[in-house]
């Protein structure tokens, strides 16, 4: 009926959460939407978070005097957004395995909108859990209007149909 819904007993509609391993194939790409647009008062607060004190990051003046005239997003922010934009797409992950590679290319700044999509580069068993499979992702993160600012390659573990704690939540 919906494709991101799925009927209840009581005939109501649940929210489907994510997609199955078994929905994935190599070669697929999913643009994940809606994009973000970054704030410079996030990008302060990350950088404090995470103790970079590079006062290119909120400090105006400082920043004015670089190549890039202006404060640049912390990278932790553009990594964290690369990943994370593609939250309805890997609802179902279980966990990420580990990042192969993390390529800044191009510098983001407070206002700038970001738009992620990932591809799919191959998929295999989780020898581990087989409950799960296991796909090797890439996302490319764009500036809206055009421009990468990041590609970023992992390795995530994905429940399969019927397993996980989706199962028992009868998702």
């Amino acid at each position: 009926m919906f494709a991101a819904f799925n009927p209840t007993p009581d005939g109501h509609l649940r929210e489907s959460v994510g997609l199955e391993f078994e929905s994935f194939s190599p070669g697929q790409v999913f643009h994940h939407r809606p994009g973000i647009t970054v704030t410079q008062d996030e990008n302060a607060n990350e950088a404090l978070a995470t103790l970079n004190q590079a006062a290119l990051h909120y400090d105006a003046n400082y920043a004015g005097a670089t190549e890039f005239g202006r404060p640049l997003v912390v990278s932790t922010l553009t990594l964290q957004r690369a990943v994370g934009m593609g939250w309805k797409t890997f609802g179902r992950r279980r966990r990420i395995l580990g990042f192969s590679d993390i390529r800044l290319t191009g510098p983001v700044f407070g206002g700038d909108t970001l738009y992620s999509r990932t591809r799919i580069l191959a998929m295999r068993p989780d020898p581990e859990d087989s409950g799960c499979g296991i796909l090797d992702c890439e996302s490319t993160v764009t500036r809206a209007g055009g421009g990468e600012v990041a590609v970023v390659s992992y390795t995530q573990s994905v429940w399969r149909r019927g397993c996980g704690p989706f199962a028992a939540l009868g998702y």
